[in-house]
């Protein structure tokens, strides 16, 4: 090694890694809680910088014009927005400030939501502010709340003890916690050590092709890729996503009445069946993924972090359609062997008797494939902005 490059390997391992995080102050927000919201961003970084030194903590805050606008907001609005400037600014975090209600899909007051695909949080003062009671200052819950938040988003986990980390059921819950437990307070530590890594797009092979890009990023973020698939809880799609069900549903139910379908089935190879399957699944993920618009664009410079998003998104998607699939498959195989005796399906089909059973298990493939089809078709009718909130906001706060 030569000896000049000695003093600069010191000097690099002597810098602390560096978090960015961004504040967006929305438009709607009083002059006073513009204030309130600088305090607690002031707080926060203070807060980290004491309790994580070994890292470098930079906090913008950016304030937008103002507004007229009222009423409850789609948090994924707010979130398309907080992407952008996530992504144009290079922000490891950004968490939007506002004065409007969040529209909540599971709770009827939100004082904010998170969604780790994008890194951001939603904090709304529409709740947190009663002149009638005490509570401490507005600044100080701001603070709380977004130590809370920002503690969800690293994957720390709700605990009864009066820390950041307590369940928030109510405002005044805010005014009793404090601080982070030591295990949290370590886990927070590594998942930073993860976060303050050196990015694709700060290395060479930025600028070596979007493929190669993407490939790199993903295996650079192997460890915590399951991590931001699991998030979007693509088991749960069946459960949540209603208007995809029930148009699948219904399709089911014609289906498996019908003679053709029975008389298609049997003339169709396990290996086709295997096909369209796949190919169902494969399709209808590419649909929705389109009309819901839930990949980021591929406008602006190649970042890490959309392309382990835009990843973490395809492939949940294609794994809750998967699953989707096989739970409609499963419902057909129990319709087709609780229905349909061999004598019916023998009339219906001309097959023999020894082969009522394989005929079962293709209908119930070949129903499963066009139900997951149109249930599909169902999900663009749902109202706007619900798929992605359903797919990308994981808490509700």
């Amino acid at each position: 090694m030569p000896e000049g490059s000695q003093p600069d390997a010191c000097a690099s391992a002597a810098t602390p890694p560096e978090v960015e995080i961004g504040w967006l102050l929305e438009g709607d927000l009083p002059v006073e809680q513009r204030n309130a919201a600088k305090e607690a961003a002031a707080e926060m970084q203070r807060t980290l910088a004491d309790l994580l030194p070994g890292f470098h903590w930079v906090i913008e805050t950016i304030e937008r014009p103002g507004t007229t606008e009222r009423g409850p907001v789609e948090p994924v609005r707010l979130l398309d927005a907080a992407e952008i400037d996530r992504h144009q600014r290079g922000w490891d975090f950004v968490f939007v400030v506002t004065r409007r209600e969040l529209r909540g899909r599971e709770r009827q007051r939100v004082l904010g939501v998170t969604a780790g695909i994008f890194a951001s949080a939603l904090v709304s003062t529409a709740f947190l502010s009663d002149p009638a009671s005490e509570q401490k200052p507005l600044g100080a819950r701001l603070h709380t709340l977004t130590m809370h938040v920002f503690g969800r988003l690293n994957g720390l986990a709700p605990d009864d003890a009066p820390t950041w980390m307590r369940p928030v059921e109510n405002p005044d819950d805010l005014d009793e916690m404090e601080g982070y437990a030591p295990p949290a307070a370590n886990a927070l530590s590594a998942r930073m050590e993860e976060v303050a890594d050196l990015r694709v797009e700060e290395t060479e092979d930025a600028g070596k092709g979007w493929l190669r890009f993407y490939a790199r990023s993903l295996w650079q973020n192997r460890g915590a890729l399951p991590g931001v698939i699991a998030r979007m809880r693509p088991w749960s799609f069946p459960l949540r996503l209603h208007r995809l069900m029930t148009a699948a549903g219904s399709a089911l139910a014609v289906l498996i009445m019908t003679a053709e379908s029975w008389e298609v089935a049997a003339n169709l190879s396990a290996a086709k069946i295997a096909i369209l399957s796949l190919a169902a699944i494969l399709g209808t993920s590419g649909y929705l993924i389109r009309a819901q618009h839930l990949l980021a664009s591929r406008r602006g410079p190649l970042r890490e972090q959309r392309a382990v998003s835009n990843a973490g998104i395809t492939a949940a998607v294609v794994a809750g359609m998967a699953v989707t699939y096989a739970g409609i498959l499963a419902l057909a195989s129990v319709f087709a062997a609780g229905l349909f005796g061999d004598d019916l399906i023998v009339a219906w089909t001309g097959v023999s008797d020894t082969a009522a059973v394989s005929v079962r298990a293709r209908l119930a493939a070949l129903a499963a494939c066009l139900s997951v089809v149109i249930g599909a078709l169902g999900a663009a009718f749902e109202p706007y902005g619900y798929f992605r909130h359903v797919t990308q906001i994981d808490d509700e706060i």
